[in-house]
């Protein structure tokens, strides 16, 4: 999980969030309200690239106008296992990490793929622990 996210308001333009996709070397910004800072959205890159695509004049369209909304969000006390269920259930490729209400991290497909090695070799060391080798 990446605890460093970008978030940016609704009243971002297209342009201004793919600056920041450019200059962090990120893939999205997670929309919050600036009145009272809750998670009200997410803006990817294929968003932005579908503005594009659609010839919107990125300088003034608000990323209010075409960021995805519900957020699916997950607990930091959630099992990888879980999280990863909730990214493919809904086809989706980061997944905000909050708790009680309060923005954590995101963890990304990215991430999940790190770490597979390491779960792998929890699952090996627990089967040799089960069969007393």
């Amino acid at each position: 999980m990446a605890d460093s996210v970008q978030t940016i308001t609704r009243e971002t333009t297209a342009s201004t969030v793919a600056r920041l996709f450019a200059e962090d070397d990120i893939g999205s910004a997670l929309v919050v309200d600036s009145e009272t800072g809750d998670l009200v959205g997410i803006v990817t890159e294929s968003d932005i690239m579908h503005q594009v695509a659609t010839d919107a004049d990125i300088t003034v369209v608000s990323v209010n106008s075409f960021m995805t909304t519900p957020v699916i969000t997950i607990p930091s006390t959630e099992s990888i296992y879980t999280a990863a269920t909730l990214m493919k259930d809904h086809s989706i490729r980061r997944l905000p990490v909050v708790d009680d209400g309060n923005l954590v991290g995101i963890l990304t497909t990215t991430n999940l793929i790190h770490y597979l090695p390491h779960l792998r070799t929890r699952i090996l060391r627990g089967r040799d622990e089960l069969s007393g080798q």
